[in-house]
């Protein structure tokens, strides 16, 4: 089953929603992890591994029913998936990294590491719906030109 344009942008930009209260939950706690708070550590630690996870899945979904749509939208097509292949490869090397021994690090490079993520997740989220997802894009009709249905 197909989804139309429009379900597909309420669909990621629910999830986007999602990561977004996932991200503003973990860095309500970030100040504390700073000052070496272990009890908050444990807490903001647990809630990235589940961002993490999340964010993966999102990504993943997004290639599933994003990617195709954008393949031949319009003529800047292959630059979005290209955009979209970049920055997710990126993205995952980002979570591996977070998810790595960076967990052993300081609180302090903890910190500003899960930070530096959440700045560049909150630009990507922004960009791609400007870019991906705004509705003069990802649109459910039928566009004309001279004759031929696109």
């Amino acid at each position: 089953m197909e989804l139309e344009n429009s379900k597909i942008r309420r669909i990621i930009l629910a999830e986007h929603d999602v990561l977004r209260g996932a991200l503003r939950t973990i860095e309500a706690g970030l100040g504390k992890v700073a000052e070496g708070d272990v009890p908050a550590q444990i807490t903001a630690r647990s809630q990235l591994k589940q961002l993490l996870a999340t964010f993966l899945k999102h990504i993943e979904h997004e290639e599933r029913i994003l990617r195709p749509v954008l393949k031949d939208i319009d003529a800047w097509g292959p630059e979005r998936i290209a955009a979209m292949d970049s920055e997710h490869k990126e993205q995952r090397a980002r979570v591996e990294y977070l998810s790595g021994p960076l967990g052993e690090a300081a609180p302090t490079k903890w910190v500003e590491e899960v930070r530096q993520f959440i700045g560049h997740l909150r630009e990507d989220m922004a960009t791609e719906e400007q870019d991906c997802l705004d509705p003069r894009l990802l649109r459910d009709d039928v566009i004309v030109i001279d004759g031929f249905t696109g």
